[in-house]
C-alpha cells in the first residue's frame, strides 16, 4: 500500500510547525492549520507515486498512514466531461465540468468524508459528528457507518428529503435544528474543543478537509498534467475552494503541473459575504442569512476558512462572484438539457456565476474553464412533471410523436 508523505501540521497564519495530531489550531496563535507533505520527494518520483483507483490513488498526498483507515465507499475517480455544446452556447472555447455527482452519496463531501472518519480511527474517536445543510450529514453519517464509528448528525430543518432520508437511514443519532448553520455552529464547535466527538466539520479541521484536494488532482491527471486556465469552485465555509487550490500548489511546487489555474470562488448571492469582501477589497462582515436554493452555501459567516478564502484570492489574483437562486434553477435546466449532466442547485451555483462573470467580461472566453459541480441533482426537491397520464392507441400514438418530432 502507498506511504503517506504527510510531515506535518503548519499555521497558515504564524508559521508554526506541529508535529502530525489532532489538533484544531494553532497552539501559539490559534491560526488554522494545514498539512505539509515531503514535496522533495514528490518532485523525485513524480507522478509514479500513485497507485490504485479513485481517492485512495493519492494516499501519498493525504494524511491517513494506516492503510486499516483508510474508509471506501468507492469516492474519486469521477469524470472531468468535456461541454462542447454548452461552450458553445456561453461562447468559451473550451469548457470542462468536473462532476462529482457520482461519488457514493451523490456529493463532493465524501471526498473529506473518507479522510474525516479516517482520521477519526487514525486517532482513537468512537463517534463523529457534524453540522450540516444537507449533503454533509448524509455522507459523515454513511462513512462513519462504513468504519463502524458512531455519528451525531445535526441537520438542517430546510434540508431538502432525500438528503434527510439519507441521514436517518445511515446515522446512529439524527437532530434536526432551527435556524441556519450559522445559528448552531459556535455551540458546537464548543463541543468539539471539548472531545466530545471527531470534529468533522468543515471550519477548522486539516483532516477532513484535506480529501478534497483530491480534486485538483484528479483534474491534473485527467488533462495529463496540463490543468485548465481558470477552475470555479463552490464556496460556503470555503473547504472545497482551499483544498482544491492547495492541491494544484502542491502539484506546482513538486514540479508535476507547469502552472497554477486562476481560481475562482463562486457563491449563492443570498450568502456572498466573501464576495462581497472581495469586491469592497475589505475584511470579510457576516451576514445574517435566509434560505438559498443552493443549500450548501447557506453560510453567512465562513470564519477563519472564510478569511483564508479571501487571502487566497487577492495573493494569487483569482476572481469571486455570485448568482441569485433564479439564475441558479436556469443554470441547472441548462445543463441538463445541453450536456445530459443533472446537478443540484448547490453543484451548479458555479455554472451560474460563470455565465455571469462571462457576461461582465470578467474572465477571458478564450480560456480552458473547468467549472466544479459538487452534487448530483437526485438528492434535491424540485417541482415534478405532471403524472397526468394519456392512453394511445397507435393512431393517436403516431399523431403525437410526429406532431413533436416536427414530421
Amino acid at each position: 500500500m502507498t506511504e503517506s508523505l504527510a510531515q506535518s501540521l503548519t499555521c497558515i497564519d504564524c508559521g508554526a510547525t506541529h508535529a502530525l495530531g489532532y489538533r484544531l489550531a494553532c497552539e501559539k496563535c490559534s491560526g488554522l492549520l494545514e498539512l505539509r507533505y515531503d514535496l522533495g520527494r514528490l518532485a523525485r518520483t513524480g507522478p509514479t507515486v500513485l497507485s490504485g483507483t479513485g481517492l485512495w490513488r493519492y494516499a501519498a498526498v493525504l494524511p491517513i498512514a494506516d492503510p486499516a483507515h483508510r474508509v471506501s465507499l468507492g469516492e474519486g475517480g469521477t469524470p472531468l466531461l468535456d461541454c462542447p455544446r454548452l461552450a458553445r452556447e456561453l461562447g468559451v472555447r473550451t469548457l470542462l465540468i468536473k462532476y462529482d455527482g457520482p461519488n457514493p452519496t451523490g456529493t463532493v463531501k465524501d471526498r473529506s468524508s473518507a479522510t474525516g472518519v479516517g482520521a477519526a480511527l487514525q486517532f482513537g474517536y468512537r463517534a463523529t459528528s457534524v453540522v450540516s445543510s444537507g449533503n454533509a450529514g448524509s455522507s459523515i453519517a454513511a462513512y462513519s457507518a462504513r468504519a463502524g464509528l458512531r455519528s451525531l448528525i445535526f441537520a438542517y430543518e430546510r434540508a431538502s428529503a432525500p438528503k434527510l432520508l439519507h441521514m436517518a437511514a445511515t446515522t446512529s443519532d439524527l437532530v434536526i435544528y432551527q435556524g441556519v448553520y450559522d445559528d448552531l455552529i459556535g455551540h458546537w464547535d464548543r463541543l468539539a474543543d471539548a472531545g466530545l466527538f471527531f470534529d468533522c466539520g468543515a471550519s477548522r479541521n486539516a483532516y477532513k478537509h484535506e480529501g478534497k484536494k483530491t480534486i485538483a488532482y484528479e483534474i491534473a491527471e485527467q488533462t495529463s498534467w496540463s490543468p485548465p486556465d481558470v477552475v470555479v469552485a463552490p464556496v460556503a465555509v470555503g473547504e472545497t475552494f482551499i483544498a482544491t487550490a492547495r492541491g494544484f500548489r502542491e502539484m506546482r511546487e513538486a514540479g508535476w503541473i507547469p502552472r497554477v489555474p486562476t481560481m475562482v470562488a463562486a457563491q449563492a448571492a443570498r450568502a456572498n459575504a466573501i464576495v462581497r469582501a472581495f469586491r469592497a477589497g475589505t475584511s470579510i462582515t457576516p451576514l445574517k442569512i435566509g434560505y438559498t436554493v443552493a443549500e450548501g452555501l447557506a453560510a453567512g459567516d465562513p470564519g477563519r476558512k472564510g478569511d483564508w478564502v479571501l487571502r487566497l484570492l487577492r495573493e494569487q489574483a483569482g476572481l469571486a462572484g455570485e448568482a441569485e437562486d433564479d439564475e441558479i434553477v436556469a443554470a441547472q435546466r441548462r445543463l441538463a438539457r445541453t450536456e445530459g449532466i443533472w446537478g443540484g442547485p448547490t453543484g451548479v451555483a458555479t455554472l451560474a456565476v460563470l455565465e455571469r462573470l462571462l457576461r461582465d467580461r470578467a474572465l477571458d472566453p478564450d480560456q480552458t474553464i473547468c467549472v466544479v459541480v459538487s452534487e448530483t441533482g437526485l438528492k434535491t426537491e424540485a417541482e415534478p412533471p405532471s403524472r397526468a397520464g394519456v392512453a394511445f392507441d397507435e393512431a393517436s400514438l403516431r399523431t403525437l410523436v410526429e406532431e413533436r418530432l416536427g414530421r
